[in-house]
């Protein structure tokens, strides 16, 4: 998963219900360190994004795994690890 790809997914999901998008999300190097909640990423966004890693890429992410996903690159990092042991 690139930082594009994550990016294309949290606009879809915190702009879900939206006719047009209310923020549009970019996840350049520096914001892969902002918050999810700076992000404007809220509860419900992260749970539709833990939803659209397990159908896009297989990947089902335990709570405790979840509750550690403060940025975008913790989500990215945990993404690399699971390829790396072999779950995608």
């Amino acid at each position: 998963m690139t930082p594009a790809d994550l990016e294309q997914i949290l606009n879809s999901v915190v702009n879900a219900d939206a006719n047009s998008p209310s923020q549009a999300i970019t996840l350049s190097e520096q914001d892969l360190d902002r918050s999810l909640d700076e992000l404007e990423v809220d509860s419900l966004a992260k749970a539709e994004m833990l939803a659209v890693l397990d159908d896009k890429y297989r990947i089902a992410v335990k709570d405790e795994d979840a509750a550690g996903f403060n940025t975008p690159r913790d989500v990215l990092d945990f993404v690399t690890r699971q390829s790396r042991q072999g779950v995608l």
